[in-house]
């Protein structure tokens, strides 16, 4: 079996690089989404807990009515606040994850060009051996011609 050349091993280990990198952007991304939504829902739910209690605060609450809703709210701001750190977490590791990505692009890029122009070249080199050959073809042909009509005469 042919070895490859090291430019096309270059180039299929950054490419399985950039894809193994997207695929973990991806994930980031997806995992960003799911805090983002759980912070909306939890804020969400604190709102409604929020007006449920103005409502009934508005029909009149006791004491230990409004103890509980103190400390569940306590508790609801501090789940908030744990979030909103996951979310930026998500958020810093979708950074990285997005700057890994387009480093591994960038590089993949420049594999690429390398690869086309050394095609380039092989492709001149070949054009020029086959000019080569097709003259000294025509060259042999032509003294062939001129060593028969020697002959001839």
């Amino acid at each position: 079996m042919p070895k490859k050349p090291s430019l096309k091993l270059l180039l299929d280990l950054v490419q399985q690089q950039t894809d193994a990198s997207a695929k973990r952007l991806g994930k980031l991304n997806f995992q960003h989404q799911e805090a983002e939504k759980k912070l909306n829902l939890l804020m969400q739910y604190r709102q409604s807990y929020q007006s449920h209690f103005q409502d009934s605060k508005a029909k009149g609450i006791d004491h230990i009515e409004w103890h509980n809703f103190m400390a569940f709210m306590a508790k609801l701001d501090a789940a908030v606040n744990e979030q909103r750190q996951v979310v930026l977490h998500a958020h810093n590791k979708k950074i990285v994850g997005s700057n890994e990505f387009m480093s591994y692009q960038r590089k993949l890029k420049s594999y690429e060009t390398l690869s086309q122009r050394h095609q380039d070249a092989e492709n001149k080199h070949q054009i020029k051996q086959e000019q080569k050959l097709q003259d000294e073809f025509s060259a042999n042909a032509s003294r062939h011609d001129s060593f028969s009509s020697k002959n001839d005469e």
